[in-house]
């Protein structure tokens, strides 16, 4: 393994795969810190050597109790106006929480085409860099859905930085108590691509779930795993259409509740989002 590098300018300018494997490739562990109810950092932050790059996302004060001075590296995930810790002003008390000489600056990521990349100057003084993996997920990823930044990340070091430790903590997929999940995310593909990469060694997610049916099959060995398989889709669909239905109940039950909300909405200003967006349309429309 290359020397550990400690400089904050190691994510500075870079925005190639070559140069952000390059990057991953001087720590011997890299663990991903999902903002969630299941991450436990404050538990696990000691149990790595200090090679060891503790990567966080976003909105960090939600993980960190305290100011952390390890490695780490921070992701912000860009949407259609660019990265919302720059442009709500939170960058600042982002980066304040990791103070020490290990933090090695920005990534700034995007997984979709529509979603507007900054340049590494609008994250200055904070050393930045880009990682555009649109086209990757082009073919594989669901549509209509966009990957999620952690999960994204993680697939893509598994594939390009596969001689390093890759550890997820967090990464349930699953709505707790003071986060939501975002729907345009397919929570249920993302978890089955990690089970199947952790199941196959790519990368460790803590205790493997348990699986029945596999332990199932196990148990029955003069039936078809496919029968198996089989049996539990129809079992599953069996119980979405029973869920569907009851749902439709429900939109059917709440209709005036979300006419009044509608309605409200309505009224509220603009978001900053929305006002970068119509102010950037209407600069684009002045060029043509």
């Amino acid at each position: 393994m290359s020397e550990m590098n400690t400089s904050a300018s190691l994510t500075l300018g870079r925005r190639s795969d070559e140069d952000w494997m390059e990057f991953f490739s001087s720590y011997s562990h890299i663990v991903l810190i999902a903002n969630s109810d299941e991450q436990s950092f404050e538990e696990i932050a000691a149990a790595y050597p200090e090679t060891t790059l503790f990567v966080f996302f976003n909105k960090i004060n939600r993980v960190l109790k305290r100011p952390f001075e390890g490695n780490s590296l921070l992701v912000t995930r860009s949407n259609q106006a660019g990265s919302e810790l720059v442009y709500r002003n939170l960058l600042g008390q982002m980066v304040a929480l990791l103070p020490g000489k290990g933090f090695a600056g920005v990534m700034n990521l995007r997984t979709v085409e529509f979603e507007h990349l900054m340049t590494p100057e609008e994250f200055a003084p904070t050393p930045a860099g880009s990682l555009d993996l649109a086209s990757y997920f082009t073919n594989f990823y669901p549509y209509a859905h966009t990957a999620s930044s952690g999960f994204a990340l993680a697939v893509w070091l598994c594939e390009k930085v596969k001689d390093r430790v890759i550890v997820l903590n967090g990464f349930s997929g699953q709505r707790g108590s003071k986060w939501k999940l975002f729907h345009i995310h397919d929570w249920s593909f993302e978890q089955s691509v990690l089970h199947l990469l952790a199941a196959n060694g790519r990368l460790d997610i803590g205790k493997p779930a348990f699986n029945p049916y596999r332990a199932l099959s196990q148990h029955f060995p003069d039936i078809d795993p496919l029968d198996v398989s089989f049996a539990a889709a129809q079992v599953l669909s069996l119980r979405l259409e029973n869920t569907s239905r009851h749902v439709d109940k429900l939109i059917s039950i709440t209709m005036p509740l979300r006419v009044i909300y509608n309605a409200i909405r309505g009224l509220k200003r603009k978001s900053k989002k929305e006002r970068i967006l119509d102010k950037r349309r209407k600069q684009e429309a002045e060029t043509k």
